[in-house]
């Protein structure tokens, strides 16, 4: 698989921008932004604009082995890791209260560290998942099942999910999905190119590794049949590029009419389980929701069991032992992008413990490297460019009256949200502990669809932050506007 190469040239002013956010401190001298020894001067910037800005950077760079692309957005990103770095591993080590941000901060860091620990539980921590796939005896209980999933990270044909509404971005709606792979889109069950026809065959052979580690008996039979409903379930889902049109992705459903997709199957057994309670839900792909009827009905519940069990395994193996962990990577980043070794453990620690505790690793990072006169001076400054649009925009010649109306109609929707919220995150009822962190991450996820799912019936005002600040490469300013 080919390995890509970000350009670099214009990124460089949002990352100088993000970094000098970042430092406090000594003064220093400001520089735009741009660094004028990565382009390529011979280049005319008409004929190949990115190849100017870029050039000599993208000759004399190569990507690490350890990543499938490179650009200006990793090196921000690696920057950000190491300051990351130094408050989870002071959080690591000074052992703080129960309950506190230190103390969860650094046992979840601690418990993906111990690989110790991990390989001595081995894949244990999957037995109470074997049972409950085991206990599955009739098609009610797969679909209690595929609710229970929603709720725990494990892969299904069908999830149900919380997005802001594709018609009215003021409130959330819930909203089917289609899913259930473990290649990364419907056309690699299908495509018939020999780079197609070998990367299905590792596949096979991987979740016949995976069963094995999994201590699942006969692996190579139940792999087979994994394949197959795999292939059968990518052959009604609908194409990528079509997931990418709002308007056929919208489909209001009363949930009491879902029957009339799905006659066959417990929607009520799935939305118990998996805590919903809604009048609505908008069905985003109705063609592959109506073949889904058919599939689930006609493949035997053994084969459903034994499918749930290996996305048991795979949505866990980065959770359990060293050996899924590096089967794992052997496929996803080895095969399918070309990468050729793991990142250093602690980088993937600190990636972990970011994207888990988005919001607590922000709040004691902005602490130290983004205090409120920051945010204040970058406020001012936002509040300043949108004057200067409003001005340009009513001094415009070309643009007529009622255009300009909607303009700046459109233009006092902006919401600026800089930095951080003025709100955190409540991590309060959150348990984590230093060692076990198959347990932690099913913590987390529960807590984050806990609050998904009771966020659907809420509107969305205009000072909701609705994304987690993982770290410094996100001190930056964004926009959201929202229309009527």
């Amino acid at each position: 698989m080919k390995r890509l190469i970000r350009t670099s040239g214009l990124l460089a002013i949002a990352a100088g921008m993000i970094i000098s956010s970042c430092n406090t401190g000594t003064h220093k001298e400001l520089t735009s932004g741009i660094i004028l020894k990565n382009m390529d001067t011979t280049v005319a910037p008409g004929n190949n604009f990115s190849q100017y800005v870029n050039g000599t950077w993208m000759k004399n760079t190569r990507i690490p082995s350890d990543k499938a692309s490179y650009g200006a957005g990793y090196i921000v990103h690696e920057k950000s890791q190491e300051a990351v770095k130094a408050i989870i591993e002071n959080s690591a080590k000074t052992k703080g209260k129960d309950g506190s941000e230190e103390q969860k901060i650094g046992d979840l860091y601690n418990s993906y560290m111990d690989m110790k620990t991990r390989d001595s539980v081995g894949i244990s921590p999957l037995k109470g998942e074997f049972s409950k796939i085991n206990a599955i005896k009739t098609y009610t209980d797969l679909a209690a099942y595929f609710g229970y999933t929603n709720k725990r990270g494990f892969s299904s044909p069908l999830s149900i999910f919380v997005e802001v509404d594709f018609k009215d971005p003021k409130k959330y709606m819930l909203a089917t999905w289609q899913g259930g792979l473990g290649l990364p889109d419907r056309e690699y069950y299908s495509l018939t190119d020999a780079t197609s026809v070998s990367i299905r065959a590792k596949y096979l052979q991987h979740i016949e590794n995976m069963l094995k580690l999994g201590g699942i008996a006969d692996p190579k039979t139940k792999a087979s049949q994994i394949m197959a409903l795999e292939t059968m379930i990518a052959s009604k889902q609908m194409k990528k590029e079509d997931t990418r049109n709002m308007v056929a992705l919208y489909n209001p459903f009363a949930t009491k009419d879902l029957k009339k997709l799905m006659p066959d199957f417990d929607w009520t057994a799935m939305f118990k389980e998996a805590g919903i309670n809604h009048d609505s839900l908008v069905v985003t792909q109705v063609d592959f929701t109506k073949a889904l009827n058919g599939i689930i009905k006609n493949t035997p519940i053994e084969s459903w069991k034994t499918y749930l069990t290996w996305h048991a395994i795979t949505n866990s193996s980065n959770s359990l032992t060293t050996a899924l962990d590096n089967e794992n990577f052997n496929f996803y980043s080895k095969t399918l992008n070309g990468v050729k070794e793991q990142q250093p453990r602690w980088r993937r620690g600190v990636d972990k413990v970011s994207g888990s505790l988005g919001e607590m690793i922000g709040k004691v990072y902005v602490e130290k490297n983004f205090p409120p006169e920051a945010k204040e001076r970058m406020l001012k400054l936002v509040k300043n460019l949108l004057k200067a649009y409003e001005s340009s925009i009513k001094e415009l010649a070309w643009m007529g009256a009622e255009t300009k109306k909607q303009a700046l109609d459109k233009l006092n929707k902006f919401t600026p949200k800089i930095g951080y919220p003025d709100k955190w995150i409540d991590y309060s009822s959150l348990k984590i502990t230093g060692k076990d962190l198959y347990g932690n991450n099913q913590g987390l996820i529960r807590s984050r669809e806990v609050t998904h799912i009771a966020s659907a019936s809420k509107t969305i005002s205009a000072v909701t932050l609705v994304s987690s600040i993982m770290s410094c490469k996100m001190l930056a300013v964004t926009t959201s506007v929202f229309s009527s």
